[in-house]
């Protein structure tokens, strides 16, 4: 059964079915433009989760838009300290570190718009699906700000050095086609089956076994120098690994020709 659970405001909404956590962006009349309060209400949504052990996140934004960015009408309304645009700056940094270092994996599930500080939130996720009629743009430098979120690593990792100079110096919109092609996106679908894929693919990783799927995150964001570094956490995970009672499932279902059924455990 769906339950629905408060957060920090109501610009987030957080349910949770089974193991998939769904964080929705409830700013639909403002294409979900991103606030103090909306970045709040997603840190507590990702508390929540954790809380509630679910073994994979989706990210996704209410009505016609995943999120636009920056709410500039709100911006307009007065001058703000020094302070305060510290204060929000930084917000956008802890929401998106939340995202990327949170212990299960995230699905950014993007319809419409996902702009500026969107898109930086998208490519925070660990797989970002995107409907084929949706763009993608880091506009920043096209209206006098900067790219925040880890942008200026995340995105290189995905499209790599130079593709991610052109995608930031230009500040050009990328379709869903031209997203998939490179790297940007790891899957586009026509929109109608958006909503299809992205609950195939959170079934997918939540049939998994969590705890090696936690791991695994965590060590592919790690990528240490040193292989010596990778192997040894490789070593130390597996260990950990065969101590879980999920690891004798695992065995088990395999010599019984079944589908294993992983408790985190």
């Amino acid at each position: 059964m769906d339950t629905v659970e408060p957060t920090a405001t109501d610009a987030v909404e957080y349910r949770v079915d089974g193991d998939v956590a769904t964080v929705t962006l409830t700013r639909p009349d403002r294409l979900n433009a991103v606030t103090k309060e909306l970045y709040a209400g997603l840190l507590g949504a990702l508390e929540q989760a954790s809380a509630d052990e679910a073994r994979v996140i989706v990210l996704q934004g209410a009505g016609r838009a995943f999120c636009v960015g920056a709410d500039l009408k709100n911006h307009d309304e007065r001058d703000r300290t020094a302070a305060e645009k510290r204060e929000y700056a930084w917000a956008a940094q802890h929401a998106c570190r939340a995202i990327q270092t949170h212990e299960r994996p995230v699905i950014a599930k993007v319809q419409g718009y996902a702009i500026g500080a969107g898109a930086e939130m998208a490519l925070s996720a660990d797989l970002i699906v995107m409907a084929d009629d949706a763009e993608m743009r880091f506009p920043e430098a096209g209206i006098g700000t900067y790219v925040g979120g880890g942008v200026t690593y995340r995105l290189p990792e995905r499209v790599g050095t130079a593709t991610a100079k052109r995608l930031l110096l230009t500040a050009a919109s990328v379709g869903g086609e031209e997203a998939a092609e490179i790297g940007l996106v790891d899957e586009t679908v026509p929109a109608a089956d958006l909503d299809a894929a992205v609950d195939d693919l959170a079934g997918e990783i939540a049939g998994n076994a969590p705890i090696p799927v936690a791991f695994a995150k965590e060590q592919l964001n790690r990528r240490p120098d040193d292989p010596e570094h990778a192997l040894t956490a490789e070593v130390d995970a597996l260990l950990t690994c065969m101590e879980t009672d999920d690891w004798q499932e695992g065995v088990d279902a395999f010599a019984e020709d079944r589908e294993p059924i992983f408790e985190g455990r």
